[in-house]
């Protein structure tokens, strides 16, 4: 299912991103995603062996775009978000504890995707994925499969606001 999934996500993000550096890093991001989904639902964690390099290699991609193209504004944009949203997780985490370190992480790497993109895509991503979250949580409290103080994974909604984002198009570069 996840070679599946990762093939779908490719084709989709060909189709809608066409060629160029965009395409390789966006598919990079999916080709992680699905499989950190997957442990994070089976396992509630994230691994940084997965997640950390994943910084490093969007980093070259997203940089080596913006020297080929003669245009920065993306990538300090992308390096912002990913700075914005990786405190803002660190700070929620803190203050609730309901946050592992894990999603802190990926929130940096998911801010530097989606800041490439634009502003709005760092909106509207987070947006979706909290809301995808949120909408899960009260599906399965209200059935009954989970209690209240129940952990679940965030990582797959994050994932899942991400790509939506991505793949639909939900925002515009700016």
């Amino acid at each position: 299912m996840s070679a599946t999934l990762t093939g779908l996500l490719f084709a989709v993000l060909a189709w809608r991103l066409g060629c160029g550096l965009a395409l390789l890093a966006y598919s990079y991001v999916a080709a992680v995603l699905v499989p950190l989904s997957i442990v994070d639902w089976a396992e509630q964690r994230l691994p940084s062996m997965v997640v950390l390099p994943s910084y490093l290699v969007l980093g070259v991609a997203f940089g080596a775009d913006a020297v080929l193209e003669y245009d920065y504004v993306n990538l300090l944009r992308s390096a912002a978000s990913m700075v914005i949203l990786a405190l803002a997780y660190l700070s929620l985490a803190l203050a609730t504890g309901g946050l592992g370190a894990g999603d802190v992480k990926l929130a940096g790497l998911l801010g530097l995707t989606l800041g490439w993109w634009s502003w709005s895509a760092l909106f509207t991503g987070t947006f979706l994925s909290w809301l995808f979250a949120a909408t899960a949580r009260v599906v399965l409290r209200s059935t009954g499969r989970v209690e209240r103080d129940d952990p679940m994974p965030l990582g797959p909604y994050l994932a899942l606001g991400t790509m939506v984002t991505v793949v639909l198009g939900l925002s515009t570069s700016s």
